[in-house]
């Protein structure tokens, strides 16, 4: 369900146009390590791109937050998997 509205909010947010290029969304169910706050995994795929990116966030996000973050993601260090 929580997925389900980070997508919506996805594509109807302004000004962002590739998040309509945006095939799928995956929001965790929170989890909570042995130390520090309670977070959530959100993965999102591209139409066109077979490697995932990936962010955390806190727990207690809203979808609209998690849209956010997902828009404001500044792509890191990829790690793909090598072809035998």
């Amino acid at each position: 369900m929580v997925e389900e509205m980070v997508f919506e909010h996805l594509r109807t947010m302004p000004g962002h146009e590739w998040t309509r290029q945006i095939h799928s969304c995956k929001v965790s169910d929170p989890l909570q390590p042995p130390w520090g706050r309670s977070y959530r995994l959100v993965e999102w795929t591209m139409k066109h791109t077979p490697e995932a990116s990936r962010r955390v966030v806190p727990a207690e996000s809203t979808p609209l937050e998690i849209a956010q973050a997902v828009v404001s993601h500044v792509p890191g260090r990829r790690f793909c998997q090598q072809a035998d």
